[in-house]
């Protein structure tokens, strides 16, 4: 399935409360929790639940929670990190993993009132965003990532801990992301150009909230899909 192949059902998502949206598309044994928003998205769209680079064969779908007015509220969940570190801090090469993910985006923000019930939860219009078409963006996302590499690779050569730590570009950052094991440990990050563990937590690429802010504010160039 296409990025575009979807476009004609998301307007009649906008603005609807979640359990509205289960019965309009008779999914209402689909239980909505924090951490599903995304899967709900593509029960709607009837899109295959995989382990793929991208949701689609050409882009990546993405939600993120939001003010009524489209503002983000949080960051956003771009890509895990833990098994492709070395090949994306010790190889050289303009493209890779993170950089594939985030180069053609349907963005669609959800307002989650406070204490609210997932069931009252609601979409706002969703934003195309394609860098290829976009070269500033494109090369903001490539400095970015440089950036973050540089970043880094000096927290690996720092004799205090050796491990990474929270870095950031302008759009994007890579922290720590991770859930106990049952026996309460978190998944560390091993590197087997190092030969150690560069981590004790596994971490993750995420959008920082200036990156939604200027797709709202039209800053960074989108098509609204309406």
């Amino acid at each position: 399935m296409r990025l575009e192949d979807v476009f004609s059902q998301l307007p009649s998502l906008y603005h609807k409360k979640f359990r509205d949206l289960k019965l309009q598309e008779d999914i209402s044994g689909f239980t909505i929790n924090k951490g599903n928003t995304g899967q709900f998205l593509q029960q709607l769209l009837d899109m295959p639940n995989n382990s793929n680079l991208t949701d689609f064969i050409d882009g990546e779908l993405k939600t993120n929670k939001s003010h009524p007015n489209g503002m983000p509220r949080e960051t956003m969940f771009i890509t895990q990190i833990s098994k492709d570190f070395d090949s994306l801090f010790y190889e050289e090469s303009e493209s890779n993993r993170l950089l594939d993910k985030i180069s053609n985006l349907l963005y669609l923000p959800v307002v989650k009132p406070t204490g609210s019930s997932p069931e009252d939860w609601y979409f706002l219009p969703a934003h195309h965003i394609d860098s290829e078409q976009y070269s500033t963006l494109k090369e903001i996302y490539y400095q970015d990532f440089i950036s973050i590499k540089q970043q880094i690779l000096e927290h690996l050569d720092c004799p205090e801990d050796g491990f990474i730590h929270t870095s950031s570009g302008k759009y994007i950052q890579i922290r720590s992301k991770d859930s106990k094991r049952k026996d309460g440990t978190y998944n560390p990050i091993y590197s087997e150009v190092l030969g150690r563990e560069v981590s004790n937590k596994n971490h993750a690429f995420y959008f920082k909230t200036d990156f939604m802010k200027d797709i709202q504010n039209g800053v960074i160039p989108s098509r609204i899909i309406d």
